[in-house]
């Protein structure tokens, strides 16, 4: 792949996918209307290890919210569809999110030391 082809189809963060996404907790969600983008905040824990990190997604169009529930695992999607745009989606029960974006980054990555669960 030559460079004017990555500048065609960037590749999403690996963190973008629907395994990751859908198996970590989705605790935070803030739009920032004067940049037009929004950043998605997940966590995972395995063990005693964790991590965070936060997605932001850039040239936010197209959304919509239906209800909100508690931080959790949700059914999350991030893919790149065939217009060159980002499309996100987030639902649980009584509750969607979902928008267009034209490109996403990982804007903060943190690993933690978790409490035992036993």
């Amino acid at each position: 792949m030559n460079a004017s082809d990555a500048e065609n189809s960037p590749e999403l963060p690996a963190l973008c996918t629907h395994d990751v996404l859908s198996t970590s907790d989705l605790f935070y969600v803030h739009f920032d209307e004067r940049g037009c983008s929004v950043t998605l905040g997940f966590s995972r824990v395995h063990g005693s290890q964790g991590v965070e990190f936060f997605l932001r997604f850039h040239g936010v169009r197209d959304v919509h919210v239906r209800g909100w529930g508690a931080p959790g695992q949700k059914d999350v999607h991030v893919e790149r569809v065939s217009d060159g745009t980002v499309q996100v989606s987030a639902s649980s029960d009584g509750s969607s999110l979902r928008f267009r974006a034209v490109d996403a980054t990982l804007s903060r990555r943190r690993s933690f030391l978790a409490a035992s669960s036993g």
